[in-house]
């Protein structure tokens, strides 16, 4: 009788203590289902922040646009954009009447011969030369006097087609050939060349030379006194 009273108090015992076990496990089971769902539920609601984060982002350039918008609309917008262009385009002019004309060479013309039925021409030539830049204004009339700006310029224009020097043009004769162009005759300082140049005025630019006869001998010599043209070659052969 002892006997099955000891074995049923321990079998309680027993009995009580797996309940207590299975009561703790159910417990810990339920907490672990709970811890699962509490970090999936931060997981999840991370997730959710990154797209609120993102959108202000996106919506970012958006508002600036607009407020460019606003401010275009504010200044008149595009129209104000041509008067910085005008600016430019006025600042460029000025830079172009300030700016320095480039002297030409007459090194760096090609020449082009040219026909002639003058016996005492031994060739002919022309080439793309431009007026000489001149400080005159219109309307222009020709000067003779040697001194003037109007007759350096016309010499400027002999100098650039034959490459001589204008202080070294001997027997130098100007005549006039029409209203705006004229014939310049010369040799140069050995008396062994001469030349007849066309030149004409170019309204509002200057004078350039059209035409450059090279002859065999200066046939405007009877201009100047016997005496001066003896005396100038007995100088030059002495």
């Amino acid at each position: 009788m002892d006997d099955e009273q000891l074995s049923y108090s321990r079998l309680s015992r027993y009995q009580k203590k797996r309940k207590n076990t299975r009561w703790l496990m159910i417990f810990v089971g339920i907490g672990s289902v709970l811890i699962v769902m509490l970090v999936i539920a931060l997981v999840m609601s991370g997730s959710d922040d990154e797209p609120a984060i993102a959108e202000p982002d996106q919506e970012v350039p958006n508002e600036g646009l607009d407020d460019g918008n606003d401010l275009d609309g504010e200044n008149g917008g595009l129209d104000d954009d041509p008067e910085p262009i005008d600016d430019l385009s006025d600042s460029g002019d000025e830079t172009d009447e300030d700016a320095v004309p480039v002297e030409q060479n007459p090194d760096d013309f090609a020449l082009e011969t040219l026909s002639s039925d003058d016996e005492n021409v031994m060739y002919a030539y022309t080439s793309t030369w431009g007026p000489i830049p001149t400080v005159q204004e219109e309307p222009h009339e020709i000067t003779w006097e040697q001194s003037s700006v109007d007759w350096k310029e016309m010499m400027k224009a002999a100098e650039l087609a034959t490459g001589i020097n204008v202080d070294e043009m001997y027997y130098l004769w100007v005549s006039g050939n029409g209203p705006q162009s004229v014939i310049a005759t010369f040799s140069n300082s050995s008396m062994d060349e001469h030349f007849r140049v066309y030149i004409t005025w170019v309204e509002g630019q200057g004078w350039m030379p059209e035409r450059v006869d090279v002859l065999y001998t200066h046939d405007e010599m009877d201009r100047f006194g016997s005496n001066t043209v003896e005396d100038e070659v007995d100088g030059d052969v002495e």
